[in-house]
């Protein structure tokens, strides 16, 4: 594996077109970086525990305002609301934010029931 330096020598010895290609590869390469680093969601270098803990916090504090309604959360803000999964991915994904969590917000009376078990 080579090392920067000798990459860097390597890229010395190339002719002006040539570098004037490999820059243009580069470049590309690290605008597909920030846009990826801009789809992340902003916790990720807080800690996942930590933002776990505020989202659950969060999904309870608003349960009332929320309840019944799918939600979209960009670590523990709220980025849309909509009345089905569909519509609140579409509204997270039109405010930037791919990696939005998305998820079903219970009425605080609602009681929940899969495969039969209430």
């Amino acid at each position: 594996m080579a090392t920067l330096e000798q990459i860097i020598d390597e890229a010395r010895s190339l002719s002006p077109a040539e570098q004037r290609k490999l820059r243009q590869v580069l470049d590309l390469e690290l605008e597909h970086a920030k846009s990826n680093d801009r789809a992340q969601p902003a916790y990720a270098e807080n800690g996942d525990d930590e933002m776990r803990e505020r989202r659950l916090e969060w999904l309870k504090s608003h349960r009332v305002e929320y309840g019944g309604q799918y939600v979209a959360l960009d670590g523990d803000q709220l980025l849309a609301v909509g009345p089905n999964y569909r519509i609140a991915r579409e509204k997270a994904l039109a405010a930037g934010r791919p990696n939005a969590l998305i998820t079903y917000l219970s009425k605080p009376d609602e009681i929940a029931e899969m495969g039969g078990w209430a």
